[in-house]
């Protein structure tokens, strides 16, 4: 069997990477059992065919996974496995949004996964202090480059973040700049790029699949699809339990057990949204988190109830052919 890596995933295709040989590989066997199917940045062993083909056979032991729960629906998503640095993209126009860079914070350190913000276009920020100032205040520890990739001024920091051992992925919405990120990275117009919308600063999502590259200088960059949604993980993160526990515990100190947390009455949350002490940015993200909690609570019930009463269908269509066999056998 053969070594490779996963570079692309398509619906039944896998492209593998050997050195500087591409092979296009299918599954077969337990993959389509469990359906764990092979996710970009997976090492993999495969055989390969007389026809040039490949069959992978399996997966080698992750060191990390990127993954998300999608909002719409009650499924958790891999989508990339293997890095071992994130770069979370904001645009610095229309894209900017704080709240949106603390859920991929979030995502980061559920993933365990240390990360680098990026905070792209520059160029056209109109009020790049402030935007500074509101991202450091949600960034902690966690690194912040300012860059515009379309020029390339200060891309050499991003380059610099790179070793020969490194796997990294760009994560943002559509239209951030991780196409041209990608593309000034690897020297060349690899990946397609187009042109924002003016009115709301979103991309076109040229990126239409996951892809990992390798980089002239060492290392390896994964270019994905902006993401729409970015769901609750199953498990809170530390910061998650954090604004939790602070909105939480200042509900308890509400005059009123039944406080709406609206216009009642000695609300604490109400008093302490007025004197600073909880952002409005931290309350609106506590909401979205209960109700993206809420709304994958009843799914999961409504699913259970659908299961149960498929489950006592089947037994009472089992059960009445069963006395349709036995009223057969008695007539004759």
């Amino acid at each position: 069997m053969k070594e490779g890596r996963v570079i692309e995933v398509h619906r039944t295709n896998f492209i593998v990477k050997t050195g500087e040989v591409e092979t296009t590989a299918t599954v077969r066997g337990s993959f389509h059992e469990d359906g764990e199917f092979p996710k970009v940045g997976d090492y993999v062993s495969y055989t390969l065919l007389k026809d040039g083909q490949g069959v992978i056979e399996l997966v080698r032991p992750r060191t990390s996974l990127i993954k998300r729960r999608s909002v719409s629906t009650d499924e958790e998503q891999v989508m990339v496995a293997n890095v071992n640095l994130i770069f979370i993209v904001m645009g610095l126009d229309g894209d900017f949004s704080v709240s949106r860079l603390e859920r991929y914070l979030l995502l980061a350190t559920q993933s365990a996964v240390p990360a680098v913000i990026v905070l792209n276009k520059t160029d056209i920020s109109t009020r790049l202090e402030e935007q500074m100032q509101e991202v450091e205040a949600v960034a902690g520890p966690t690194r912040v480059i300012c860059v515009s990739a379309l020029s390339g001024e200060n891309m050499i920091a991003v380059k610099e973040c790179f070793t020969a051992e490194t796997t990294a992925v760009l994560l943002g919405s559509s239209g951030a700049g991780k196409s041209t990120m990608t593309n000034w990275l690897l020297g060349d117009d690899t990946q397609a790029v187009n042109e924002t919308r003016a009115d709301d600063s979103r991309g076109r999502h040229t990126t239409t699949s996951r892809q990992l590259f390798e980089l002239p200088f060492g290392g390896y960059l994964i270019d994905t699809p902006g993401m729409r949604e970015l769901g609750a993980a199953d498990e809170e993160s530390p910061a998650e339990i954090e604004v939790f526990s602070k909105i939480e515990d200042l509900a308890s100190k509400c005059a009123f057990r039944n406080c709406d947390h609206d216009k009642s009455a000695g609300c604490a949350i109400i008093e302490a949204l007025e004197t600073g002490e909880l952002t409005a940015r931290e309350y609106n993200n506590y909401q979205k988190i209960v109700k993206e909690r809420e709304f994958l609570a009843n799914k999961e019930t409504t699913n259970a109830a659908r299961h149960f009463a498929q489950t006592k269908k089947r037994e009472l269509q089992r059960e009445a052919a069963a006395l349709r066999t036995r009223l057969s056998r008695g007539k004759k």
